[in-house]
């Protein structure tokens, strides 16, 4: 009877301190959870999941969406894996396009306080008003003509 209760107390004791000790959740279930944020708009609790750099994509689809009253697309995400260097992961995933193919899609997590937060949206980067880039002055364009058909 005594072994029994040292037993059950142990087990108690290690399920206990297994939660206790749990960091959150892994970088596949975070991407999954961030990608549902975003898909659903829930554009704050994506946030909340996200580096500085990421929360500029995340503000930018906010705002992209403002009064988009339009219902919502829930992202498939196929083949999710990812690779742990330190405290980064890289997440490689496919998504659904338009034409029913499938587009291969990366994110960059930092773990950060112990919490893996989506760090970089591959593909996203912000455009500035000036799209120029030095040197780019230089550029020949086509000359007119008027011989082309529209």
């Amino acid at each position: 009877m005594r072994s029994v209760i040292f037993f059950c107390a142990v087990a108690i004791f290690l399920s206990l301190a297994n939660c206790r000790f749990d960091k959150g959740p892994a970088p596949d279930e975070v991407v999954r959870l961030w990608q549902d944020y975003i898909d659903r708009n829930q554009f704050d609790s994506a946030r909340q999941h996200s580096t500085e750099l990421a929360r500029s994509y995340v503000d930018f689809l906010d705002a992209l969406t403002q009064g988009d009253t339009s219902e919502t697309y829930q992202t498939q995400l196929y083949d999710l894996g990812y690779e742990i260097r330190g405290d980064s992961a890289i997440c490689h995933f496919l998504i659904e396009g338009e034409m029913g193919e499938r587009i291969p899609d990366t994110l960059i997590l930092y773990k950060v306080k112990g919490h893996w937060l989506v760090h970089r949206v591959e593909g996203f980067t912000v455009i500035p008003v000036d799209t120029l880039q030095p040197g780019d002055e230089n550029i020949l364009f086509p000359v007119d003509s008027l011989e082309a058909e529209y």
